[in-house]
């Protein structure tokens, strides 16, 4: 009797192992084919925006309306996603003492309603940074909401609170998960309220720096693109790379590099992707020149 029960066991154990090898297969498989995808891009010529940086994206009524930092948040909106014209203020600079002193790097979201939520940054003089939200009814006047959303402890010096450059996505279930920089590192919150409230999920697993996170839901999977480094620390040249998840938290850096910066100041910032009615794809990026202005350009996967 107990020969047979040790059999049984021993064939459920085979079942078991088996099982767990394929799913591991078909996850394996999946993480692959996500890797594999939009790796080539090829820059498009001329100018997005003159002086501006930090991108965030929507199609709003067929026209192609960006958010990017300048002096506040300004809006521009374009018809074919290249030529772009000034279209108001979404966000002015707070109060010189506030802790809205300077506000930057925004992400919008669509909420049930139809009307839109925007997260964006917020520093005090003490270069603290936090996230501030506002809303709006048609994407163009927005007004403040009231007192901060959620702030994080930056990876740098001791008790400095650094919450930057705040990337959204929706979940199957719902909730928001929000991807932001903590300095040289980046980390997930989460949301079950369409971004009324935010709470800390974790911090991502890199073994390099990964900044100004970009996240695309792609078939069953996940692809992040992200600035970082030659060196540690911030030193040397920044650009472009991906990495592709199946569950957007676990992700595995792709081989080589996106996008490259081609001025002598060696530094391309804060990738902006969004899907085009074809089916392909636009990245939108900041670039410093060489007189050391920055500029929002764009490149197309291809």
């Amino acid at each position: 009797m107990k020969d047979l029960i040790f059999i049984w066991m021993f064939l459920v154990f085979i079942l078991l192992v088996s099982f767990s090898g394929c799913l591991n297969n078909e996850e394996n498989t999946n993480n692959q084919q996500i890797a594999g995808q939009l790796m080539s891009w090829t820059k498009e010529s001329g100018t997005r925006i003159e002086d501006g940086v930090s991108s965030a994206t929507l199609l709003i009524d067929d026209m192609y309306v960006m958010y990017y930092t300048a002096d506040g948040i300004q809006i521009a909106k374009s018809s074919d996603g290249l030529t772009f014209e000034k279209a108001g203020i979404a966000i002015h600079n707070g109060e010189p003492g506030s802790i809205e002193e300077m506000v930057s790097n925004c992400a919008i979201i669509e909420l049930k309603n139809g009307s839109y939520r925007m997260i964006y940054e917020g520093r005090d003089n003490k270069q603290d940074r936090r996230f501030f939200s506002a809303l709006s009814e048609d994407g163009y006047n927005w007004s403040k909401e009231e007192g901060v959303k959620f702030q994080d402890y930056g990876d740098g010096k001791p008790g400095e609170i650094f919450t930057s450059v705040p990337e959204i996505i929706g979940l199957d279930n719902g909730d928001l998960r929000m991807y932001y920089t903590r300095g040289v590192s980046s980390a997930t919150a989460l949301s079950h309220d369409e971004g009324i409230t935010w709470e800390k999920e974790g911090n991502l697993d890199f073994d390099r720096i990964v900044i100004d996170p970009d996240v695309l839901r792609i078939d069953d999977g996940y692809k992040l693109f992200f600035t970082t480094f030659d060196e540690e620390f911030g030193v040397g040249t920044q650009y472009v790379m991906s990495a592709s998840s199946n569950d957007g938290i676990t992700f595995t850096i792709d081989s080589g590099k996106r996008l490259e910066p081609v001025t002598i100041n060696n530094l391309l910032l804060d990738p902006d992707s969004i899907r085009l009615p074809d089916g392909s794809y636009r990245m939108y990026f900041s670039e410093m020149q060489d007189d050391g202005s920055i500029r929002i350009l764009s490149a197309i996967n291809s």
